[in-house]
């Protein structure tokens, strides 16, 4: 899309719920609490949360992905339309109320990541999905290397498809394989079979929890993408640091990390990433932290930058 051919503030989106699309739009400050008070008795969910009491736009500013981005995406193929406010004050509408399906520059993978450089989100346009009745959780403990070859027994299964979430937590040398099901209620014995036989049959130790809500592990400290296959051997380098806990997000190949509590908490991140940020773009992967300013942009992408601002005088 073209920068001067950003639509005009009167065709800005106003609040609505279309309960036969699955689609709702929200303040870029609602909770996990708001967007479930706008669904209302409606059968549809957002599955896509982080942390229960970070508004929206602090979730997606602290990571791409989600847990059930495994079965649904990252936010930015979520999120179809939005209100935007551009640091002159202008505020104009990015995107539809359908899923896009022409080609064309992806607006949502370039704001969304930038915090509030270019502007600020006031409204998300954001895809539901059908609440099925049963949500749960399987833990499945054992040794780092079993953990890490059956989640990627998972990941290749037929099986994957109608599992919200494949991660595996790390803490110090505990590992945990965690799949989140949701499903309809008559059809939660169908899954419980299958994984329980799953876990036995890879000598882990199963813990279920029905009846609960996706897991909701907070607003990552710094997240790591890299390749699938290189996951777990980074989560688990990143796990042996004190207090550092870790949650891959398998299918993705992405890394969650959340620090301890602390004053140092910028120094920390810092002390963390250093030693990775080489091997990361090597694969291709990168970092990004909510405790720290963006690192500086490429030459090119400098000047894409630079054009833009011309566009859109910045402060």
């Amino acid at each position: 899309m073209n920068v001067a051919t950003v639509p005009t503030p009167t065709r800005a989106f106003a609040p609505f719920l279309d309960e036969i699309d699955g689609t709702l739009c929200v303040p870029a400050e609602s909770s996990a609490a708001d967007i479930r008070d706008q669904i209302g008795e409606h059968p549809l969910r957002f599955p896509l949360i982080l942390d229960l009491h970070a508004t929206l736009e602090e979730q997606v500013a602290a990571s791409a992905f989600a847990p059930a981005s495994s079965r649904f995406g990252p936010y930015c193929d979520n999120i179809m339309g939005m209100n935007w406010q551009l640091p002159t004050g202008q505020i104009v509408r990015i995107g539809e109320r359908v899923v896009k399906s022409t080609t064309g520059y992806d607006w949502f993978r370039f704001l969304l990541p930038t915090g509030r450089r270019f502007g600020q989100p006031l409204d998300y346009v954001i895809r539901l999905r059908p609440d099925c009745g049963t949500t749960g959780i399987f833990l499945m403990n054992g040794g780092a290397e079993n953990v890490a070859r059956s989640a990627g027994l998972l990941l290749r299964n037929s099986w994957m498809h109608w599992l919200d979430a494949v991660d595996v937590v790390a803490l110090g040398a505990r590992r945990t394989l965690r799949v989140t099901v949701h499903c309809p209620t008559a059809e939660w014995d169908i899954f419980a079979t299958y994984l329980g036989a799953f876990a036995a049959k890879q000598g882990l130790a199963l813990e279920v929890q029905p009846d609960t809500a996706m897991p909701a592990d907070g607003c990552p400290d710094v997240v790591f993408k890299t390749a699938p296959e290189q996951v777990h051997a980074l989560a688990g380098e990143l796990a042996r640091t004190a207090g550092v806990r870790c949650v891959a997000l398998c299918y993705h190949g992405v890394v969650h990390a959340y620090l301890p509590e602390s004053a140092e908490r910028p120094a920390l991140v810092r002390a963390l990433v250093q030693p990775h940020i080489a091997g990361l773009h090597a694969l291709g992967g990168d970092w990004h932290s909510r405790h720290l300013a963006p690192p500086a942009p490429s030459n090119e992408e400098a000047g894409w930058i630079a054009i833009l601002e011309q566009a859109f005088p910045l402060p």
